[in-house]
């Protein structure tokens, strides 16, 4: 169909079809995909980040919703987007764009490119001070009960020292198929024409379908729920008017969905969680639910469509309901009159703050009308219970259709966090160097567990690049059990010393958190400067006779800038034959292959008495933490036996200073040397 506008350089309007025989454009995209939809993410230097949903499969039950478009943008997704506002400035999620579609909003930086993460795709940018994760993974319907859906999750994080005014607007560009202009159908009503919706009186979710008698797709938005905030507004208006807008835009209730500019039906929704504050290293999530939509089909000349979630959770309190909606279709030959549906319910099941009998009056022929009724399951209500809807007319023959629902204990997600209970010392390092922290979820309970932020707090320690101190688990089904990792290390420049605490915070989506401790013993790193293991060249012992390297280590010392080094060596057993040519500069000392020191002077070596005095070296700057060789020294093995290399004196330069040698240690090397 012919769609949207595009904008160069913001003065140059064409259509998409003259764009697109004028310039080859290669796309990237990321995506996710089952037997019913599939989720793609725009991985472009132009549009990065935007997606849209289609399906595949559909619904198992019609072949007409095949391969069809949810939201508009295929393999090219650009007319979606996501605005985050922080404090007066609005920053649009993911690279720029050359399009129409929030072209006047602000720009971030990358983080993380979409990616594809535990059947996930997951993508973050830094928006100003606020750095933004965009999750979305597939996740079951709530009103067919089959993986159709897309979860659609953004996480804030405020990462200024400063706090700051913070908001999200999610702009959906909805389609059913080739349809852009089917009406929302939400509770009682069929919109067409610029709506609005607030907290107060949020819908539990809309849908979209073309007619009854034969619907092509079956689209549904899950705007409530209770495991998640909702949002403060929800746009129902044209494509257009929102898509120039990144923030506030023009609306007009009554307004048909007429594109703004143009003469096509283009619908679109818009979400908006209005700014709230957002404190340092404060964080907030908001999820939202696009997909296929379930209902129950009665053929007749009054045809009656039902839907309601297929699952809800008990509620011991009994504080939450649910949404159940009929539609009626006059599929018959003549207008029917005083159309009456009434809800009959089994007694598990109770209706709250309206009568069970609706008037839809006079129905004409091809119209459809519809109504809702909020219900709750009784508090000891669990198990599946049916429910049946009644629709009679004063001229038309009597139709009714029933659901089932069923009714489970809620979500109750155990988590274990595993990790070793201390680390180890091998050779001046920590052993092993590297570590997993392991996370393990099961569902306990009968209902799904939908989102939620997984984040590692790790003072002293770090993670292995290519990390996330957050993960986003996603849906986790009644009984499904999963894991993930990270893998850290100590940070530079900590040397350990005894117990190292970290947590495992948990965000609902709701924002309620719990915090789980642990604690892994990190032994102490002392600073040492030694004499390390003899290097021989074809590996092995040391031989009488035979050529070795003998590095000298300093490991472990802060804010080295030098050494000045006395050494001495067993004359009868070892000798250095090539006097300094003998010698060689320590790894601390060179950089690149270049030498890196102010400063090196030659010590003095003397084979008679087995001595290396007076080497000094200095670098040009300091190392926060110095772990290398100060120097090399290639010796002959005169004679076998017991050969020993010791440091007599050593001093440490770092800034301003002698570091004490109270605060080191010294290790000398016996070097055994076998008969040739």
């Amino acid at each position: 169909m012919p769609k949207k506008k595009v904008v160069l350089a913001g003065l140059l309007t064409l259509s998409l079809s003259v764009l697109f025989a004028t310039a080859a454009w290669a796309q990237e995209i990321v995506e996710i995909s089952n037997e019913y939809i599939r989720i793609v993410v725009n991985d472009g230097e132009l549009n990065g980040g935007r997606f849209s949903v289609g399906t595949t499969g559909g619904d198992p039950g019609r072949d007409t919703d095949n391969n069809k478009a949810l939201i508009y943008g295929g393999d090219d997704p650009w007319t979606s987007y996501t605005t985050v506002k922080v404090d007066n400035q609005n920053w649009i999620y993911g690279n720029p764009t050359d399009r129409r579609a929030g072209y006047e909003g602000l720009y971030g930086e990358l983080v993380q490119p979409p990616t594809v993460v535990d059947g996930k795709i997951e993508s973050s940018w830094m928006l100003g001070p606020i750095q933004v994760w965009q999750v979305l993974s597939i996740t079951r319907s709530s009103t067919t009960g089959l993986l159709d859906t897309a979860q659609i999750e953004y996480h804030l994080e405020n990462t200024d020292t400063e706090t700051h005014m913070v908001g999200l607007r999610l702009m959906l560009d909805t389609m059913l198929g080739a349809n852009d202009g089917a009406p929302f159908r939400v509770e009682d009503r069929a919109l067409t024409s610029d709506t609005v919706y607030y907290s107060q009186n949020m819908p539990e979710f809309w849908q979209a379908f073309d007619s009854l008698s034969s619907p092509q797709v079956m689209a549904q938005g899950t705007l409530r729920r209770s495991d998640i905030v909702p949002p403060d507004r929800a746009y129902f208006t044209n494509w257009g008017s929102v898509a120039d807008a990144a923030w506030n835009f023009d609306f007009i209730p009554g307004r048909d969905f007429t594109r703004v500019g143009e003469w096509e039906l283009d619908s679109a929704i818009a979400l908006f969680w209005d700014p709230v504050v957002l404190a340092p290293g404060e964080s907030r999530s908001y999820v939202t639910y696009y997909g296929l939509g379930g209902v129950t089909i009665a053929a007749g000349d009054l045809i009656v469509g039902l839907t309601s979630p297929a699952q809800v959770p008990a509620d011991s309190e009994g504080f939450q309901t649910f949404s159940i909606t009929a539609y009626v279709e006059n599929d018959g030959e003549g207008d029917a009159l005083d159309v009456v549906a009434e809800l009959k319910l089994p007694k598990e099941l109770e209706l709250v703050g309206s009568p069970a009998r609706v008037s839809l009056g006079d129905l004409p022929v091809g119209e459809t009308a519809q109504t809702g009724w909020q219900v709750r399951a009784q508090s000891n209500a669990e198990g599946v219970f049916s429910y049946e809807v009644v629709v009679t007319s004063t001229n038309s023959e009597t139709n009714k259709a029933s659901r089932s629902i069923e009714v489970l204990s809620p979500a109750r997600l155990q988590v274990l966090v595993s990790a070793p209970p201390a680390l180890g010392v091998k050779n001046e390092r920590f052993d092993p160097a590297t570590f997993d922290v392991t996370v393990f979820l099961r569902n306990e309970g009968g209902t799904a567990y939908y989102g939620g932020t997984f984040e590692l707090l790790h003072p002293m320690l770090e993670l292995l690049p290519g990390q996330s101190a957050k993960r986003f688990p996603g849906t986790i089904e009644a009984g499904e059990e999963l894991s993930f990792k990270w893998v850290l290390k100590p940070q530079d420049g900590y040397f350990g010393g005894g117990p190292l605490g970290s947590s495992l915070r948990i965000t609902s989506p709701r924002g309620e958190q719990r915090v789980l401790s642990m604690s892994i013993i990190i032994p102490l790193l002392k600073p040492k400067v030694w004499v390390g293991e003899p290097e021989v060249a074809r590996g092995g012992l040391v031989t009488e006779g035979e050529y070795f390297k003998l590095p000298i280590w300093a490991t472990n010392i802060p804010d080295f800038l030098g050494v000045e080094l006395d050494l001495s060596f067993d004359p009868e057993r070892l000798e250095i034959v090539g006097k300094t040519l003998d010698l060689t500069r320590g790894t601390l000392f060179v950089s690149e292959g270049e030498p890196a020191t102010a400063s090196w002077t030659m010590p003095f070596i003397a084979n008679d008495t087995g001595q290396i005095l007076g080497l000094k070296a200095q670098r040009t700057s300091k190392l926060n933490n110095a772990f290398g060789t100060l120097m090399t020294i290639h010796f002959r093995a005169k004679k076998a036996g017991l050969a020993r290399v010791s440091i007599d004196g050593v001093k440490i330069i770092i800034p301003d200073a002698v570091l004490d040698p109270s605060y080191f240690e010294t290790e000398h090397r016996d070097i055994s040397i076998q008969p040739r």
